[in-house]
């Protein structure tokens, strides 16, 4: 597997343990030499099932010089199949991902990867195996927004392998992917803005009012739905949205503006979720689905509850707000996202002349 040196060894003897930056999660390796042959294999993860740490990663390292003395082979872990860790892989990110993604990732793994495929051996796999997954989907005339979850996928799997030197290189750079412009355009007229506020203003629980209240400010469906009471700091007038719950898995600090904090007041509560499912008692699945058609209908609108986001970004960029303040608000970590809404009034005057023009060929 060869030597890891970012790895920090820990009082236990051959027990070495690395801390992911992001999620946390910790690492534990165990390296020993038995009869001249070195040893060195993963034994472990923080937020596996068995909660391994330093003591319990020793007792494995003991195991595996027994195993090995007994001439059992202690290599087996070091190649695995890429269905045993697509596995565990799943197992470690359990924590750190929405559930949502947790379970379209086992999903989409099961529907379109081959058993040729997950029965080889991870280092085996190569680039080719997961071009004919999306071949095979362009061909079935799948969406291209769709096709990219090869990518999004494979590619933090491939760069953890990397991590625990199970591969040499990260096959998802060779992939080749159609052109597809995932950009979705949504707007309103102003009249409808207001009848939107309105409605949502005018929601007489107190629950829902505030999670819509939220999703006019930009906030994804899961960022709501994952929202703590220890995550709003009512003093300093901030929330907070954890790296776990948004897209861009790193902390988020917006303002927290007099609206929200009076009726926030009115549910508020000293910790736990914001929001919990009078069905279930837990975090809710989606944002109320029955709801929030029922709005549409009064609206006589179809509209996403994600469209929120694209709604918020097309009034304020074509109110001349500044791209940087927009982009701030809206989370996005790149700023060419955020540049998609200010052509937005051009390309919709664009597809209006098309129409124009098209009719007057008749």
């Amino acid at each position: 597997m060869g030597t890891r040196k970012d790895y920090i060894k820990t009082k236990y003897t051959g027990v070495y343990v690395k801390e992911d930056a992001k999620t946390k999660v910790k690492t534990y390796l165990a390296r020993a030499k038995v009869n001249g042959t070195e040893i060195e294999q993963i034994v472990g993860h923080s937020n596996d099932k068995y909660k391994t740490n330093p003591a319990l990663a020793y007792q494995r390292r003991v195991e595996l010089i027994s195993a090995h003395k007994a001439g059992k082979s202690t290599k087996r872990a070091d190649n695995p199949t890429l269905d045993k860790f697509f596995y565990e892989f799943q197992e470690m990110r359990e924590q750190t991902i929405s559930k949502n993604r947790w379970k379209s990732a086992f999903y989409f793994y099961d529907k379109y990867v081959p058993s040729a495929v997950k029965n080889k051996n991870l280092k085996d796999v190569d680039s080719d195996d997961l071009q004919k997954i999306i071949n095979s989907m362009v061909k079935d005339n799948k969406k291209g927004s769709y096709i990219i979850t090869v990518k999004e996928l494979f590619s933090p799997l491939y760069k953890k392998a990397l991590e625990f030197g199970l591969v040499e290189k990260n096959i998802t750079d060779f992939l080749k992917f159609p052109k597809f412009d995932n950009t979705r355009y949504f707007s309103l007229p102003d009249e409808k803005i207001k009848e939107l506020i309105d409605k949502i203003m005018n929601i007489p629980d107190n629950q829902y009012r505030v999670m819509f209240m939220f999703l006019l400010r930009g906030r994804r469906s899961n960022e709501v739905r994952s929202l703590c009471w220890e995550d709003i700091n009512f003093e300093n007038k901030i929330y907070f949205i954890r790296d776990y719950n948004n897209k861009i898995r790193k902390n988020q600090t917006y303002a927290l503006d007099d609206d929200l904090i009076e009726h926030l007041n009115l549910i508020r509560k000293e910790k736990g979720l914001v929001f919990v499912s009078p069905r279930t008692e837990k975090k809710f699945s989606a944002i109320p689905k029955r709801y929030w058609q029922y709005l549409q209908d009064e609206l006589k609108i179809d509209m996403r509850i994600h469209d929120f986001r694209h709604l918020l970004g097309f009034v304020l960029i074509n109110n001349n707000v500044a791209m940087e303040s927009v982009q701030r608000l809206l989370g996005h970590s790149n700023i060419t996202v955020t540049q998609r809404y200010s052509n937005q009034k051009e390309l919709m005057a664009k597809q209006a002349w098309d129409v124009f023009s098209e009719i007057g060929k008749k």
